[in-house]
């Protein structure tokens, strides 16, 4: 054994160089992944209160970064069907630094969409990407079927 060792030292210190080389490069593709922003965005009904005229109900879009890194939101608004984007008319708090573990809210009037054919809200970063949320078209439906009654 201490023969074979000592005839194949070079492979051996071949072999261990290559492994260790191996997980140093799995590690930092790892860290380089785990640290870019990973932006979520979400749509839900809710209401602002102190603020007398905003009394009715609002969509309110959010974006949440669950990664590590901060990203500048830019703008954000709504897709319909028919690939047209609703822009939100009241005054925004964009642009906006999102940092890692932070959220940030926008709104909409619920009745000015009512007539809309809503697909998705999105935010768009000061790099042009675009993030968007799930299908929202079923949930103003819902909403709207339950406020006739």
């Amino acid at each position: 054994m201490i023969d074979w060792i000592s005839l194949n030292l070079t492979l051996i210190i071949a072999i261990y160089g290559a492994s260790l080389s191996t997980i140093i490069t799995i590690t930092k593709i790892y860290y380089i992944l785990k640290d870019k922003a990973k932006i979520k965005v979400t749509a839900k009904f809710g209401f602002i209160t102190g603020l007398p005229e905003m009394s009715e109900n609002l969509l309110i879009i959010t974006a949440i970064n669950k990664g590590r890194r901060s990203v500048t939101l830019s703008s954000f608004g709504i897709r319909t069907k028919d690939k047209q984007n609703i822009i939100n008319p009241h005054r925004t708090n964009l642009p906006f630094e999102l940092e890692g573990g932070k959220a940030h809210c926008e709104w909409f009037e619920a009745s000015k969409l009512k007539s809309k054919n809503c697909k998705f809200a999105w935010y768009r970063d000061q790099t042009g990407k675009l993030y968007k949320s799930k299908n929202i078209g079923k949930k103003l439906k819902r909403y709207f079927s339950s406020e006739n009654k």
